[in-house]
């Protein structure tokens, strides 16, 4: 990623960080961001946590995502994501366990989580009106609109969220919630974009820099961040998973033409070396997701 330009943070940003970021300095990494000219992205020293300022607001009554905007949601199938999300977290569920998915939209994944591991109790946190006849169809799943609607001593063996965790304002509240509807053996996954990525840390593109920020992301993590925001948050990362999502013919396309996508011709030209590619991406911690799971912390 690029350097951050020698300004310091202004006053207010303190007030909006949650702990530990808050004890950190923070500098300017660019001015404004996409769809918004007056909201700057700041960095902390560590370069592994990222934070928009001031902080917009975001109507997620009419939020629509990236993939939707731009008509890349056929290209988010062709590129599998359920299916290797499953690869990198599918051992963390067994037969017999209650399931919790944040943020399920239209349950794709506990769909595909319910083909691969059977007898689950599986139930969604979802507020989007949009999936929710989606949410209906699929068979034996409890929904919830948030959580307040979960009953009082409900627990879970497993609660993850996938893209939501980097749109809350107030994780330290979030990962309460979490806690709180999990078993004492529960284990909470959270998956995230993670400023890792290689667009951003290796190659440096800039059309991808001026994309990855956005208005509702107000935090963006990485591993590093995530372990120390969960150990601040009465939870003991048990591993970390870099995950990178989009292969060699996304990176070649954002490097020759600076726009999303990927290319068909990329696509089978490489077919064979991309599995390498994202697997040394992986090993080499420069991957475009983190994926941390953790257990709760109890004390006495």
């Amino acid at each position: 990623m690029t350097g951050s330009e020698p300004a310091t943070a202004p006053d207010g940003l303190r007030h909006i960080l949650p702990a530990p970021f808050d004890g950190e300095p923070f500098t300017l990494l660019k001015r404004g961001i996409s769809g918004d000219p007056a909201v700057d992205v700041y960095i902390n020293q560590e370069r592994d946590f990222a934070v928009l300022y001031p902080q917009p607001t975001v109507d997620y009554g009419s939020y629509r995502p990236r993939h939707q905007q731009l008509k890349l949601t056929n290209y988010r199938k062709t590129n599998e994501i359920i299916g290797r999300r499953l690869d990198k977290v599918g051992r963390y569920f067994s037969a017999g366990q209650s399931v919790l998915e944040i943020g399920a939209a239209d349950a794709s994944f506990l769909q595909a989580l319910r083909g691969q591991v059977p007898g689950l109790q599986l139930a969604a946190l979802e507020p989007d009106a949009d999936t929710q006849e989606q949410r209906k169809m699929v068979p034996g799943l409890t929904c919830y609109a948030e959580f307040g609607d979960v009953a009082a001593g409900m627990a879970f063996d497993v609660i993850c969220a996938f893209h939501v965790l980097e749109h809350i304002p107030q994780p330290a509240a979030f990962l309460a919630s979490c806690h709180a509807l999990l078993r004492p053996q529960g284990r909470l996954i959270i998956e995230v974009p993670s400023l890792d990525d290689p667009l951003l840390s290796l190659y440096e593109c800039p059309s991808y820099v001026e994309y990855f920020f956005q208005c509702q992301h107000p935090f963006t993590y990485s591993l590093a961040s995530l372990r120390r925001l969960f150990q601040t948050n009465s939870f003991e990362v048990r591993e970390e998973v870099p995950h990178q999502r989009y292969g060699i013919e996304n990176h070649l396309r954002w490097l020759t033409a600076g726009v999303p996508g990927g290319s068909d011709a990329f696509r089978a030209l490489f077919d064979r070396s991309d599995p390498v590619y994202r697997a040394d991406l992986e090993r080499g911690r420069k991957a475009d997701t983190a994926i941390v799971v953790a257990s709760p912390v109890h004390t006495s």
